[in-house]
C-alpha cells in the first residue's frame, strides 16, 4: 500500500509511478536546472547582485578551457564514488557512507607515500600502483563493515555507513594533527607534499585529462561489469528480489559483499585523486563532501554509469563554479554554497515528482 499523510486539507497520498518515458524525465530534469537557475537569480537579487553575470560567470566554466579542466579535476572523487554507489544502488544497498569510504582511501594512498619516503620500502615505479591498489582495497573494507553486517544479521545499512563517514574523518583528523603531520609543514596539520610520482599527471602532466580517463574507465568497468558477467546479473537480481534470487541459486550474502567492496573501493580511488590529483597532500577536511554528491549525481544519472561521467562534470562545473564567483563578484563562500545547496534540491525535487505520483484526496462531506 503507498504511503498516505493526514492533514486538514486532506489525504496526501505518495504512489510510486510504475514506468515514465524518456521524453518525460528529460523535460523534468529541465524543468528543475530551470527552477533552481530561476531560485538563484531570486536569492542574488535579493543580495543586491546581478544574476545575469552571475550566470555568465557559471556557463562560463564550461566554456573555458582552464576552468573546463579543473571542472573534471573536481569532478573525479563525484564520478568514482557515484560509480560505485551505482552498482550498490542496484542490489538495494543503500551506501550513504561515500564519503568516509573516499576518506579512507585517501589514508592508503597517503600511507604508501609516507611509507616510500620515510622508510624505503618499495621502489619509486611501485607507489603509485600501490596507491591504486591499497586505496581500492581500504575502500572496499571500509564499505565491506556494514555490507557484512547486512548480509550476515540483516542489519540496515544506512546508518552504519552514514556513522562511518565520521569515523574516517576524525581517524584522518588524527592521523594529520599527530603521526603523519608534515615535520617541517610550521606546526599546520598537514602530511608532507606528495612527490611528483606520486601525482596523477600520468596522461599530459595533468590530473584533469588523467581523472578523465579514470571515469571513463570506471564507467567501463562498472557497465561492463552489470551487464556482461554472472556477478554484475547476481547483482541486479538480488537488488530486484532477494527471495528470486535465492530461489534462482543466487548466494544472496556473497553478492551483497561484492557489491558493497566494489563500491567502496571505487569511492577509496576517488579518495586517491583527490590527495594525488586534486590537493596533493592529506589535510583536514579534504572532501568538502564529494562522497554526499555522488549520491545525487547517482540518482540524477538513473545508476547509468555513462552518463554518470557527464552528470559528475556537470557537478564539477557548480564547484568551480562557487569559487569563480567569490573571486569574480565577491560573493561570500556561504552565499556560493547556498547557490550550490539550491541547485541540488530543485534537482532533488525533479527527481522525486519524476519517480513519485503525489495525489490530494479531500474527505467527502460524510466524512467530515
Amino acid at each position: 500500500m503507498p504511503p498516505k499523510i493526514e492533514t486538514r486539507f486532506g489525504r496526501i497520498r505518495v504512489e510510486r509511478r510504475v514506468g515514465y518515458g524518456r521524453l518525460y524525465s528529460i523535460s523534468m530534469t529541465l524543468l528543475s536546472l530551470a527552477l533552481a537557475f530561476l531560485v538563484v537569480a531570486l536569492i542574488l537579487t535579493s543580495l543586491g547582485l546581478d544574476p545575469i553575470k552571475a550566470f555568465q560567470v557559471i556557463f562560463g566554466v564550461f566554456t573555458k578551457p582552464s576552468l573546463l579542466l579543473e571542472s573534471i579535476k573536481q569532478s573525479i572523487p563525484i564520478c568514482l564514488a557515484a560509480l560505485g554507489l551505482g552498482i550498490a544502488f542496484k542490489m538495494n544497498f543503500w551506501n550513504i557512507g561515500a564519503e568516509g569510504q573516499i576518506y579512507m582511501g585517501m589514508i592508503a594512498s597517503t600511507g604508501i607515500v609516507l611509507l616510500h619516503e620515510y622508510y624505503g620500502f618499495f621502489y619509486e615505479w611501485m607507489v603509485m600502483p600501490l596507491m591504486f591498489l591499497t586505496s581500492f582495497l581500504l575502500g572496499g573494507a571500509w564499505c565491506l563493515i556494514p555490507g557484512a553486517l547486512k548480509a550476515r544479521l540483516g542489519v540496515n545499512e544506512i546508518l552504519p555507513t552514514l556513522m562511518l563517514n565520521y569515523v574516517a574523518i576524525l581517524i584522518v583528523d588524527f592521523l594529520v594533527h599527530g603521526p603523519w603531520r608534515d615535520p617541517k609543514g610550521y606546526g599546520f596539520p598537514l602530511s608532507i607534499p606528495f612527490p611528483e610520482y606520486a601525482k596523477l599527471n600520468i596522461v599530459l602532466g595533468d590530473p584533469a585529462y588523467t581523472g578523465l580517463l579514470l571515469s571513463i574507465l570506471g564507467a567501463a568497468a562498472a557497465f561492463f561489469l552489470l551487464e556482461y558477467t554472472r556477478p554484475g546479473f547476481e547483482i541486479k537480481v538480488v537488488g530486484q528480489s532477494p527471495a528470486v534470487a535465492r530461489y534462482a541459486g543466487i548466494h544472496v550474502r556473497s553478492t551483497i559483499l561484492l557489491g558493497s567492496f566494489l563500491a567502496g573501493g571505487l569511492a577509496g580511488i576517488g579518495g586517491l585523486s583527490i590527495v594525488s590529483g586534486i590537493i596533493g597532500r592529506l589535510r583536514p577536511g579534504a572532501s568538502p563532501g564529494y562522497g554526499y554528491t555522488a549520491i545525487i549525481v547517482a540518482a540524477l544519472a538513473g545508476l547509468n554509469p555513462w552518463v554518470i561521467v557527464a552528470v559528475s562534470i556537470f557537478f564539477g562545473g557548480l564547484i568551480t563554479a562557487g569559487g569563480a564567483l567569490q573571486m569574480s563578484m565577491g560573493i561570500p563562500k556561504a552565499a556560493a554554497q547556498m547557490i550550490q545547496a539550491v541547485i541540488f534540491l530543485m534537482i532533488l525535487v525533479g527527481e522525486f515528482i519524476k519517480r513519485y505520483k503525489v495525489t490530494i484526496e479531500r474527505p467527502r462531506v460524510d466524512e467530515e
